[in-house]
């Protein structure tokens, strides 16, 4: 491999407990910072008035939600450093100075490609653990258009969620299982869907409110 397609890294992390309350912007400083703890050579915006380092979620986290694999694309420093860059190594480091609740659990190198990760990414896989969930989601998607209020920068606006969704598993009453579109095209907020299923589904505030939400997947398009 050469040197030009080793200045691209996808890897995959986790987050659990206390780091699930922590914004996109808050995990994106706890990359960069770690990264430099762990001597990883990232790549810096250039020409900027605050450069900013090359690192892209695939799609930002709310506050809240647990993550078992999503992915994240990083730029490194195209210089001789790179070359001689382990990336199994790099990995152990971070995962030694990152807080023990994120893990990066594997990683390898990608080429730079015309679109973004971000761009790129389709879909993502949910469970949502709370008492009733799937019965009040029964309840909420008939296969009838579900309208929801959404209500962002002191305006209004009416979102259809059923459109959005792509698959569901109600088996378990206590555990709904989702996959639902996400990214730049059809993306459902999972705040919505909860906020449907104590609208039309009978489930109570106090169990949307306290109910375990876990990312377990990220689907992204791949690249020919």
């Amino acid at each position: 491999m050469s040197s030009l397609q080793r200045n691209r890294v996808l890897f995959y992390y986790s987050r659990m407990d206390s780091t699930t309350w922590l914004a996109h912007l808050d995990m994106v400083r706890l990359f960069s910072r770690a990264m430099n703890r762990a001597s990883w050579p990232l790549a810096w915006s250039e020409g900027a008035f605050n450069p900013r380092p090359d690192i892209v979620f695939g799609l930002p986290a709310g506050c809240g939600i647990e993550l078992e694999r999503d992915p994240v694309e990083v730029g490194l420093d195209a210089s001789s450093e790179v070359i001689a860059f382990d990336l199994e190594d790099a990995v152990r480091r971070l995962n030694t100075v990152l807080p023990k609740s994120v893990r990066v659990i594997d990683a390898t190198y990608t080429e730079s490609v015309g679109r973004s990760l971000m761009s790129r990414v389709y879909g993502a896989k949910y469970r949502i653990e709370a008492p009733g969930v799937s019965t009040a989601y029964r309840k909420t998607f008939t296969g009838a258009p579900v309208m929801v209020e959404h209500i962002r920068k002191k305006k209004t606006t009416t979102v259809e969620l059923s459109s959005k969704i792509m698959d569901d598993d109600v088996s378990d009453n206590d555990t709904l299982l989702i996959t639902c579109g996400a990214g730049s095209v059809n993306h459902l907020r999972i705040d919505l869907l909860l906020k449907s299923l104590v609208l039309y589904g009978c489930l109570s505030p106090e169990d949307a409110a306290g109910a375990r939400l876990v990312r377990e997947s990220v689907l992204i398009n791949t690249v020919s």
